[in-house]
């Protein structure tokens, strides 16, 4: 138990720990049913994060948000946010804790890298996407933003500042926006973990990082060059209000992926939209589930003759 970790109990049970050999990954599971939709949050955001969702969303079936490795409960890992660490953790966790595909994925800003990867890695397990204001990540090169797919790996590391140039920003001593929108006791939480998580950031584990996202983005945007790649898999697109010109048409771009798709403006939200327009999320796991709900239709003896 990490220390201080007293005031945050009332959230943690047990059964959320999942032993991944030498280390723990923390899952928190409500509802029953199926698909299960599996929660993924972006870089430097936590499970809870969730909590305006899921109760909502474990109505209808069951629902599951974690901590990746180093994020809030979860105990580090060898590296940090890779994409074949985070898919691997969360295959092995999930059949650790005894779930079986088929699953919904929901990844916000960083996480729809990690959804978009395991939806590729394992096409037959995910039968519907959401993605919440999800971006190609940038590095800087000759003073402009270009994206990582563009870069070999030797640009990528060449234009990386070094590890030790990095400075972890001051640890908060409050809650800001839009945070404050959780229940005031998940508030508290958030703030610890918060202060715990950039109390413990490793900048060495970056270089690996980095160069884990440029591979796959590149592999992702390959596929992405065939149109409908992702056939007709329900996915929705969910894109903030306050969004620059270039990033919007990037996101209406992505609904190209697939046959079924939809892409909104999650109007009065910003970059948490899962904070600032539950609702909106909410709406589009019921929507990319409604297929799988849906009875098969009867065709009578006389349509098929």
């Amino acid at each position: 138990m990490y220390p201080g970790q007293h005031c945050l109990i009332s959230r943690l049970r047990p059964e959320d720990w999942l032993d991944l050999g030498g280390r723990k990954l923390h899952l928190y599971y409500t509802g029953k049913g199926r698909p299960t939709v599996i929660l993924e949050t972006g870089a430097g955001s936590f499970s809870i994060d969730w909590a305006l969702v899921q109760p909502e969303v474990s109505q209808r079936t069951r629902v599951c948000s974690y901590d990746r490795a180093g994020y809030g409960w979860s105990d580090p890992g060898p590296e940090w946010d890779s994409v074949t660490q985070v898919a691997n953790d969360l295959e092995t966790a999930l059949s650790k804790a005894g779930e079986h595909p088929l699953y919904v994925l929901v990844g916000q800003s960083m996480g729809g890298l990690f959804v978009r990867w395991y939806q590729h890695e394992h096409r037959d397990q995910v039968v519907g996407v959401v993605r919440v204001d999800t971006y190609e990540t940038t590095a800087p090169v000759n003073g402009k933003q270009v994206p990582l797919y563009t870069l070999t790996k030797e640009q990528l590391q060449a234009n990386l500042p070094p590890p030790s140039s990095l400075k972890k920003p001051p640890l908060p001593t409050e809650v800001h926006p839009p945070f404050d929108k959780l229940p005031p006791n998940l508030q508290r939480n958030r703030l610890w973990l918060e202060r715990h998580f950039f109390e413990t950031l490793d900048f060495n584990k970056e270089p690996e990082m980095m160069e884990s996202w440029r591979s796959a983005f590149s592999v992702l945007h390959q596929a992405s060059l065939k149109q409908d790649s992702l056939d007709a898999l329900p996915l929705v697109i969910l894109t903030r209000e306050d969004v620059n010109d270039d990033d919007r048409q990037q996101q209406k771009e992505l609904s190209h992926l697939s046959s079924r798709s939809r892409w909104e403006i999650a109007v009065r939200s910003g970059h948490f939209v899962q904070l600032e327009r539950p609702d909106l999320v909410i709406a589009a796991v019921n929507e990319v589930m409604r297929p799988m709900e849906r009875p098969p239709k009867v065709v009578s003896l006389e349509q098929r003759q």
